[in-house]
């Protein structure tokens, strides 16, 4: 009997703000807890490529996982430059402050030139030269500069609190009416399924219109289902072992 395996490490999880502080307090906090269960989507997405990458062996399996890479991968990016072009120089517009949060854009550039590489493997690689040695090379190389920067990031958002509440969660929410302009078919079920709303005790990220996972789960996951089954979680963001693992390159089916 296999031990199952969870995507809760090696990269550990980052505590939210919502667990010691009230995030209608300032719209800091909110904003700030709203990214770090982001983040922690970032986190498990990552856990879940490293530690299921040598455990893909077939043919369409190593399709449907370096699939699950390039969407992985292409949406990282895509959310670091939303902050970079749009997000941030909107916040430091509030702030009053040109470069308030260059630290963080400058941690963007630490880990990007890995990204990029695994983004550029995934989209050009197939079953028969994939290398899980590569990919799992390629992650630990990233993963220090990039988890440093997901939980600093955090810190940063609160430091906003002294500034107008209100305005900063007028750029925040353009921001995530602009990311929701993503690939339908891509973008929403796979962060379904790197949400937890276990962690901590118990969470509802994020807020989603009635019936919007029922949606998502059964008609939206459809067209990429098979690589669905590499998430840590399933469509309603209850955790699960990892279908590829020690023992197991048989994988499993997304509940």
């Amino acid at each position: 009997m296999t031990t199952p395996v969870w995507a809760d490490g090696p990269w550990p999880l980052i505590a939210t703000p919502s667990k010691t502080q009230d995030v209608s307090t300032h719209a800091s906090i909110y904003i700030a807890n709203e990214m770090a269960c982001t983040h922690n989507c970032m986190i498990r997405g990552l856990n879940s490529i490293y530690l299921q990458a040598e455990y893909v062996k077939k043919p369409q399996d190593i399709q449907d996982f370096l699939f699950f890479i390039k969407s992985w991968a292409d949406w990282v990016s895509d959310h670091h430059i939303l902050e970079e072009k749009q997000m941030f120089p909107g916040f430091e517009k509030v702030i009053g402050t040109i470069g308030f949060l260059d630290t963080n854009v400058e941690q963007h550039h630490a880990f990007e030139p890995q990204l990029k590489t695994l983004l550029e493997y995934a989209n050009h690689t197939n079953h028969v030269d994939y290398d899980a040695v590569t990919v799992c090379r390629i992650i630990k190389e990233m993963a220090p500069s990039f988890h440093r920067h997901l939980s600093d990031e955090i810190d940063s958002l609160l430091s906003m609190q002294p500034y107008n509440g209100a305005a900063l969660l007028k750029v925040y929410k353009h921001c995530v009416a602009e990311a929701s302009k993503q690939d339908k078919q891509v973008v929403p079920p796979m962060v379904l399924g790197l949400r937890d709303v276990t962690f901590e005790g118990g969470n509802q990220w994020p807020s989603l219109p009635p019936m919007a996972a029922w949606v998502i789960s059964y008609f939206l996951a459809r067209r990429y289902s098979g690589s669905w089954r590499f998430l840590p979680c399933d469509s309603w963001g209850k955790p699960r072992a990892l279908a590829f693992g020690p023992g197991n390159e048989n994988g499993a089916t997304m509940a």
